[in-house]
């Protein structure tokens, strides 16, 4: 049952982009709160944090950002777009790959002991580690801090977590 469950968040996880999608665009992002609709804002609101922040595109055409925490470089992907553009949700995301230690039961011990983020073992064997965050509405640039601090704060939690070899 756990390899179901692992092998159902991972296809869920690729499916993120189509299923967060609406067929309405997100409302207009308010005055001085980021937005995933707006993706230089959230580049540079990175950036005013202290971090790198390279704004590109995802093979999907997407927005999404390049940067690092936590010794880790990572994606800040734009999720739930309409032709790329007004996009409705943040994905962070990083993918560790194939060591020969990343098993369906080191996803599911984690997904089970942590709230935010989830692990997932993807077909090719490396473990895809993300947290979603929407912002329809807005975040205000306190909460924006938050949410980056979060992350930051898990990378370096699953850093120990591979290091314990799955057991924090």
């Amino acid at each position: 049952m756990k390899q179901v469950i692992v092998a159902a968040l991972a296809a869920g996880l690729a499916a993120v982009p189509a299923v967060a999608s609406a067929e309405t665009e997100p409302p207009p992002c308010p005055a001085d709160h980021i937005c995933a609709s707006d993706p230089q804002s959230v580049t540079d609101e990175l950036r005013k944090l202290g971090y790198r922040a390279e704004l590109t595109k995802h093979e999907s055409g997407d927005p999404q950002i390049i940067s690092a925490a936590a010794g880790y470089e990572y994606r800040l992907n734009f999720n739930g777009c309409t032709n790329n553009k007004q996009c409705r949700s943040l994905g962070f995301v990083i993918s560790f790959a194939d060591d020969g230690k990343n098993t369906l039961e080191l996803a599911n011990n984690w997904n089970r002991k942590k709230r935010f983020s989830q692990m997932a073992l993807n077909e090719n064997g490396s473990l895809a580690f993300s947290y979603d965050v929407t912002t329809v509405g807005g975040l205000t640039k306190a909460n924006f801090a938050d949410v980056v601090d979060w992350w930051q704060v898990m990378l370096g939690q699953v850093r120990g977590y591979f290091t314990e070899g799955g057991q924090k």
